[in-house]
């Protein structure tokens, strides 16, 4: 009888330690709820008097670092989504005049960073009514490395694709490129139409119908005969896009920052055994961890994206095509804030005879 009794009483004060320590964590998590409530109705209240000047860059960049720092604290602090979104709720509603930011929030076209957003982005143009605090927000956010990286990503694939249509195709005819996500294809619109050549292809895929719509309205009409399009989501049209190929070059810029580790593979494996041709290339590019726009993105803009470590993406081909990745390097681009890796399809086994 004794040694139940005894392990129900150590049972009991180990119960009884557990709520104690939930109740500290809560207590803290409450205690840096509060601070970024503040810290948000300061700015908000900043806001509603606020003029654009000229030091309203430098407190832009103060704002993104405190606003980063009392998040990251509330969830270290093993506060919730919903708790912090609830926190910023008024700030979140007082910066809606940004015309960026407010594109954001809306989400106009279902999902986020989606073709329109990130053509404003590229455009570099400012919607606000100049003068006034607005206008300086987007002024701030447009010449932001956060923004700088997506066109870094533009130049970086555009750069690509000249580089595949300047050489030979792997197979000996055509080049064939693939373009996943593509958005208004804006890469492609960058490259030299007298760069194609009778039996060269791009094909461009997205979920957003509008977006391949206008992508082939804006391409130049040379480049526009060497294209085709396959609407609808990558993981659900991969047979069909395999049909156009195999591809001396795919192309997935800013897909990453949107897939899950399962679906990463998933691709990664499909573009590395049935998309490229043996010695093609695989091009995708992924938010670096540590951005530190990350909390003002996800709780201010609507705009939470998947960040990876270089180690990350190694992980992620490892697991998905490991024998048939003849060769992978991750870069970044100038900012640093987005990954560039380069998979290249193992050649194919010679038979003997």
């Amino acid at each position: 009888m004794g040694l139940p009794s005894a392990y129900g009483a150590a049972e009991r004060v180990a119960g009884s330690a557990a709520d104690k320590a939930a109740d500290e964590t809560s207590a803290r998590a409450t205690v840096a709820l509060a601070d970024l409530r503040a810290l948000g109705e300061a700015y908000r209240r900043a806001m509603e008097t606020a003029a654009a000047t000229p030091e309203t860059r430098a407190a832009m960049e103060v704002f993104v670092a405190e606003f980063s720092a009392a998040v990251q604290r509330c969830l270290t602090e093993g506060a919730g989504d919903e708790e912090i979104a609830a926190a910023v709720a008024p700030l979140r509603d007082a910066l809606g005049s940004s015309p960026l930011i407010r594109r954001g929030q809306r989400q106009d076209r279902g999902h986020p960073g989606d073709f329109e957003m990130i053509e404003y982005l590229l455009s570099g143009r400012n919607d606000a009514e100049p003068g006034t605090l607005a206008w300086q927000i987007d002024s701030y956010l447009q010449d932001s490395a956060i923004t700088r990286q997506h066109r870094n990503k533009i130049a970086h694939q555009a750069g690509l694709i000249r580089r595949t249509l300047s050489g030979t195709s792997a197979d000996g005819g055509g080049r064939r490129v693939l373009l996943v996500a593509c958005g208004g294809a804006a890469d492609l619109r960058a490259v030299e139409p007298e760069l194609f050549a009778a039996g060269d292809l791009v094909v461009l895929n997205d979920v957003d119908a509008d977006a391949l719509e206008y992508a082939r309205a804006a391409l130049p009409p040379a480049t526009a005969l060497h294209t085709a399009v396959e609407p609808g989501n990558v993981l659900q049209a991969l047979p069909a896009l395999e049909r156009h190929g195999p591809y001396d070059l795919v192309l997935a810029g800013g897909l990453f920052d949107y897939l899950p580790d399962r679906y990463a593979r998933l691709l990664i494996a499909y573009a590395m055994t049935r998309l490229c041709v043996p010695g093609g290339d695989f091009h995708f590019s992924n938010i670096a961890a540590g951005n530190p726009f990350a909390h003002l993105m996800k709780y201010l803009a609507d705009w939470p994206l998947i960040e990876r470590t270089r180690q990350d993406v190694e992980d992620l081909v490892r697991a998905a095509a490991p024998h048939q990745t003849a060769r992978l390097s991750v870069g970044a681009d100038q900012t640093g804030y987005t990954l560039l890796a380069r998979l290249t399809r193992a050649a194919a086994p010679v038979r003997s005879g």
